[in-house]
């Protein structure tokens, strides 16, 4: 992805964009898989966006478990959180999942007032608001799926809110971060699947993928 493709740089001319890199004080970093782009723990201090690769996002408790994680990629966004609510410390940390490129934007851009009212300052912090909008309807598609009921219910409302028109589901997580996802274990999430599966709900296509057989009984699932 090219850095002008982020969505934070939309709707703006050449002109815009290439002031906006400056005002931004954007930073291009490469990371190599497995690498800690920030612990949990560090002080915050800039915005990160993903032009090529995959971050993994996660948090650990004090013994040491990890509590929650999630996979984004190519034109998505992370830190957010923590730097625009003044946080001391990142709750949780990012890791490259992938060798990573990413666009990093500092704080103070953001904190900042633009002293000249430039339009293109104003179009950027815009864009970030819409990030922040859509992070925050993804936040609450996932309390729907934790709060819909029993595992095999929850399984069922993930599914049916990410198939297609073709009613297949194609999975970015592995079964150990969905299990993080839909608060279970994998080996618990692996025999509710079978189950499904030896129902007729689902086929476990592969294990990037399921298909829905059977939309209307995974609706009703109890």
């Amino acid at each position: 992805m090219q850095i002008k493709d982020l969505s934070i740089f939309h709707n703006l001319d050449d002109t815009e964009f290439k002031k906006s890199l400056v005002c931004t004080q954007s930073v291009i970093h490469e990371y190599k898989k497995n690498d800690y782009i920030f612990f949990q723990g560090d002080v915050p201090n800039k915005l990160y966006l993903i032009l090529n690769g995959e971050v993994e996002l996660g948090s650990i408790n004090v013994n040491g478990k990890v509590l929650r994680i999630t996979n984004i990629s190519e034109g998505e966004d992370f830190g957010e959180v923590e730097l625009f609510l003044n946080k001391d410390r990142y709750s949780g940390y990012a890791k490259a999942k992938t060798d990573v490129k990413l666009l990093e934007i500092a704080k103070d851009f953001f904190g900042g007032r633009c002293e000249k009212n430039c339009s293109h300052h104003s179009k950027v912090v815009f864009n970030m608001l819409e990030l922040f909008a859509k992070r925050t309807d993804e936040n609450n598609q996932q309390l729907e799926v934790l709060t819909s009921g029993n595992l095999k219910q929850r399984i069922a409302t993930y599914l049916l809110e990410h198939a297609d028109n073709n009613n297949l589901v194609s999975l970015s997580m592995n079964r150990e971060e969905l299990a993080l996802y839909l608060n279970t274990t994998r080996p618990s999430l692996s025999r509710t699947l079978l189950s499904l599966q030896e129902d007729g709900f689902i086929h476990l296509s592969s294990r990037k993928s399921i298909k829905i057989l059977d939309a209307e009984a995974l609706l009703y699932i109890e």
